[in-house]
């Protein structure tokens, strides 16, 4: 095994391995920053060169620009509430209004360290994990999966602002939402009103583009304001001495993070919902999530890298994808000639070792850069939102239209739009109608096959027992820390 390792990394420090590394980091931080194209599109658009470049130079290409992606994600999530990744949907809920208090800085400079951190964390766990998670990927079934998508939703939407039952009415009209196309179990359509763009189910990036960024830039065109009128040049050290100072946190985000991007179907987009929910109930006091704490930033941004090293897992040692992502990396495995399972882990075990440093060495040099330019980057939140608000709008429509081609795109991103528009001004918590649609299809899908096999016993297996009193623990404990401190508030208010 040392040698494998040691044979990887001289590989990839010889000249034709370094330009090909180079190309997929440059290529990563420039698809992060565009809202809406993310490392699947990147991906998609790599995958022929698979076939006429040696699978020791392709390696590092795809997945220095699929790692680094997640890395420079933050950037247009903090500063315009635009998702760069799909991973980065749960980081514009605390960083975009720091950006409004003049804290871009800053609040890039905690995801930047907490990605590269958590980037490491999931390399790690890929290291070390592969022999000791093949027994408990073949335990966990369509009821285990089910059981977590409801620990996530759960917690998301009752801890998630001050307001339980809104927040549990804004994930169910999200699951309602996601229903909208055509059943992928029985095959009926279902509220399409006949119209064919309905029936491919809508983009979570089409949805989190209009109920965010755009939501966002019409809230302060109306205001005739910037994002922000002051900005720190020295936030970004600021950033990474907080992040640093949560220790406990990130290490455990990112182990939340590896973990549900081990577990087939959820990925990067669920794991920084679920690690912004462990936020909120670890955290002390609570009443800043959702107006700019930097733990809201932390905890998502270092689950979302560490999803990475945790999704390979599965693809490397198994064959079974995690996500999109993770079945194009799959068929870019497979169009090189390398076959995951028993003999990539055996006869080609350097291969393994050259995507781990990879990951590893392309969040360092990736994070480094994404702090070389923070300061430039950040005085974009200054700028004056006459001239902002043309151009942002011109990339959310890019990126909205990135997914089919279709006028349609553009309607539902106005539609979703005048709703998170809506809801901001009512008060209403958004993060989990985002959750609860992209959540909606797994736990419709993960329901129906644990039905199907175990019939309603399901909910009596060991793991699914686990997972529910975990849940019921978590919440109780959340409503309780909740409780405490909008007592604390009401008695601080009543004596001022």
């Amino acid at each position: 095994m040392i040698q494998a390792a040691e044979l990887a990394l001289a590989m990839l420090f010889t000249p034709i391995h370094i330009l090909m590394f180079t190309l997929g980091i440059v290529m990563g931080l420039f698809l992060g920053v565009l809202p809406g194209i993310d490392a699947v599109f990147g991906l998609a658009v790599l995958l022929p060169f698979c076939l006429v470049i040696d699978p020791t130079a392709a390696l590092p290409l795809i997945l220095g620009m699929a790692s680094i992606t997640f890395t420079s994600g933050p950037i247009p999530s903090i500063l315009i509430g635009a998702p760069g990744t799909a991973g980065s949907t749960a980081t514009i809920v605390d960083g975009h209004p720091m950006a409004k208090r003049g804290e871009a800085g800053k609040a890039m400079g905690a995801a930047f360290t907490a990605s590269l951190i958590g980037g490491l964390f999931g390399a790690l766990v890929l290291t070390v994990s592969v022999p000791i998670f093949r027994p408990l990927v073949l335990m966990f079934g369509s009821p285990e999966f089910l059981a977590m998508s409801i620990l996530g939703i759960s917690l998301v939407s009752v801890l998630c602002g001050g307001y339980p039952l809104r927040g549990v009415v804004s994930a169910g009209l999200g699951m309602l939402i996601s229903l909208i196309g055509q059943d992928p179990i029985l095959g009926v359509e279902r509220w399409s009103f006949g119209v064919p763009y309905l029936l491919q189910k809508v983009s979570i990036i089409t949805v989190a583009l209009g109920f965010f960024a755009l939501a966002e830039i019409v809230d302060l065109a109306i205001k005739r304001t910037r994002i922000s009128v002051s900005h720190s040049s020295a936030g970004k050290w600021d950033g990474m001495r907080e992040t640093l100072k949560h220790k406990k946190l990130v290490l455990s985000s990112s182990a939340i993070g590896a973990l549900v991007g081990f577990m087939p179907g959820l990925g990067a987009a669920v794991a920084c919902w679920i690690a912004y929910a462990w936020a909120l109930i670890v955290s002390k006091p609570r009443s800043g999530f959702g107006k700019g704490d930097i733990r809201g930033v932390i905890a998502p941004e270092a689950a979302d890298n560490a999803s990475v090293g945790g999704a390979l897992i599965p693809t490397i040692a198994f064959g079974i994808p995690g996500g999109t992502l993770m079945a194009l990396m799959l068929s870019a495995f497979w169009m090189m000639g390398m076959k995951p399972g028993p003999e990539l882990l055996t006869k080609n075990l350097h291969l393994v070792y050259l995507i781990i440093w990879t990951i590893a060495l392309s969040n360092i040099l990736g994070a480094a850069l994404c702090f070389l330019f923070t300061d430039y980057v950040a005085k974009l939140a200054t700028v004056r939102i006459e001239i902002l608000a043309p151009v942002v709008i011109m990339l959310i429509y890019g990126g909205g239209l990135v997914t089919t081609m279709n006028i349609g795109d553009i309607i539902v991103v106005v539609v979703f739009c005048i709703l998170g528009w809506g809801m901001k001004q009512l008060d209403w918590p958004r993060p989990p109608l985002l959750l609860g649609f992209i959540l909606g299809p797994l736990i419709e899908r993960f329901y129906f096959a644990s039905t199907m096999v175990y019939g309603y016993k399901w909910v009596t297996r060991p793991g699914v027992l686990v997972i529910f009193a975990l849940t019921a623990i978590c919440l109780w404990v959340g409503l309780r820390i909740q409780r405490k401190e909008a007592e604390v508030q009401s008695t601080g208010g009543a004596e001022s």
